[in-house]
């Protein structure tokens, strides 16, 4: 059993081993089909509680705004709901217990009256907990939103959980006793058991899981299990011990010791080179998305031609999301091979601030840039750079890495997307427009005022 050190954030593993470096393990899971309707009843019961919150909110909110447009005093309105998670979690253990005043109450076959939810113990109790945990937290974004003290996109009311059309999905966390053995952990080559679930199979080997728990490396938090695409799948999340000190080593054999600029980009997605203007690698990109174009097209066409709630538009359904299922997993792949190499292999990593979200609004190129996953190759090399050692620097947004010429260091005016090759005009240099932009972000040091504040010049209208 894994306890709790000085740090509020690191655990210490009953063999002594530190445990602070956020790991995650996924899985397929092959069920049967009793083991499927248990899953289902877990997710059923999950979206039971969510909504059942929102209701209570809603109609409190609903009662106390027409309280007032009566004009009814602020002391005499109905009394605010507490939306802390604590007060959700012990509203629900009593709803569902019977213990509420409001709580169900049928009557079986033989005239016995039963208060609350008579499967309750059929079900985790943790998925209750956690469903509530989930709805005070996005009445909390709401609430921030409102007041404008939550960055991004404004959220709103949060939605209720539809049967039909909401994705099966549940969160299991992973407690135990002290001196007991885990409630989640891998029981086999390819099982892992559960909290009220038992033993499922699944289609991955479990071996590293299993080898980290034996050696007392990992500690699971929670289990949070989703249905898509006709398959159920199961994500792992917990901490591990950090990596052999030698292949955290930034200076370790084999490493490229120069910083190392990665550029992005549609045509082609990575190329990477170091300070001194030698190209390490290009990554071309498989495309997943463009590529199966052609066949999501007809996939689309023959669920559209499906009458609705019939068998033939579930498997239609199904087929399409295969195919997208496909795409995704094509596309994971390179991104987790092109985050590793450059993790495993470079001591300074230098890569760009890109506005993904804005470059979507071009619709000429959303679909590529979705293809291309930018987000996600920036998110792997985060952690990835964390877990092996390496330096990862990010550019400012407004540097101009692709305008500046690698050799003299003159900036152009302006550059279309249609310009592949750079031609300085100063200089005379000639060189692939990607292959400059990762030189110039190899080289890149972040730019200070004299207080030591970043600072981020806008771009010319022209770019």
């Amino acid at each position: 059993m894994p306890v709790a050190t000085g740090s509020a954030d690191t655990l210490v593993s009953h063999t002594g081993v530190p445990l602070a470096r956020v790991t995650t393990f996924k899985f397929t899971l092959d069920v049967n089909d009793e083991q499927h309707h248990r899953l289902l009843a877990h997710a059923g019961a999950s979206r039971l509680a969510f909504n059942h919150h929102l209701a209570r909110v809603k109609a409190n909110l609903d009662q106390r705004a027409a309280e007032k447009s009566y004009g009814v005093d602020e002391a005499d309105l109905t009394p605010a709901l507490s939306w802390s998670k604590i007060s959700f979690i012990s509203e629900m253990n009593a709803w569902k217990d019977g213990r509420a005043p409001d709580a169900r109450v049928e009557i079986q076959d033989e005239g016995t009256i039963v208060r609350g939810l008579p499967w309750r113990s059929e079900v985790s109790a943790d998925v209750f907990e956690t469903a509530s945990v989930n709805a005070a937290q996005a009445l909390k974004n709401w609430a921030n939103s409102r007041k404008g003290a939550r960055a991004g996109k404004s959220a709103g009311f949060p939605r209720f959980k539809s049967r039909h059309r909401t994705t099966p999905k549940f969160r299991v966390r992973a407690k135990y006793k002290e001196g007991s053995a885990p409630s989640v952990r891998a029981s086999s080559a390819r099982a892992i058991t559960f909290p009220k679930l038992g033993e499922l199979r699944v289609r991955e080997k479990t071996r590293q899981l299993r080898r980290l728990y034996e050696r007392g490396r990992f500690h699971a938090y929670a289990a949070a299990f989703t249905y898509e695409r006709g398959r159920w799948t199961v994500t792992i999340t917990g901490v591990a011990a950090q990596l052999h000190h030698q292949r955290r080593n930034a200076a370790a054999p084999g490493r490229t010791q120069a910083r190392v600029g990665v550029d992005l980009g549609v045509k082609t997605l990575a190329v990477a080179a170091d300070e001194h203007g030698n190209q390490i690698k290009v990554w071309e990109g498989v495309k997943a998305l463009q590529a199966a174009q052609v066949r999501l097209k007809l996939a689309n066409q023959a669920l559209a031609r499906t009458k609705r709630s019939s068998n033939g538009r579930r498997k239609a359904a199904r087929r399409l999301g295969k195919m997208h299922g496909r795409v995704a997993a094509v596309r994971k792949a390179l991104l987790h091979s092109i985050s590793s190499e450059l993790a495993k292999g470079s001591a300074v990593l230098v890569i760009e601030d890109l506005n993904a979200a804005g470059m979507l609004r071009n619709r000429k190129l959303a679909r590529h840039i979705s293809d291309a996953g930018f987000r996600e190759l920036r998110r792997q090399l985060e952690y990835k750079s964390a877990w092996y050692g390496t330096e990862l620097v990010v550019a400012d947004r407004w540097f101009p890495s692709s305008k500046t010429c690698s050799s003299c260091g003159a900036v152009k005016a302006y550059l279309s997307l249609a310009d592949r090759v750079y031609e300085c005009a100063a200089c005379g240099l000639v060189i692939d427009r990607d292959l400059n932009a990762a030189i110039n972000l190899a080289r890149y040091t972040p730019p200070t005022d004299p207080e030591g504040t970043k600072t981020s010049p806008p771009l010319p209208a022209a770019a």
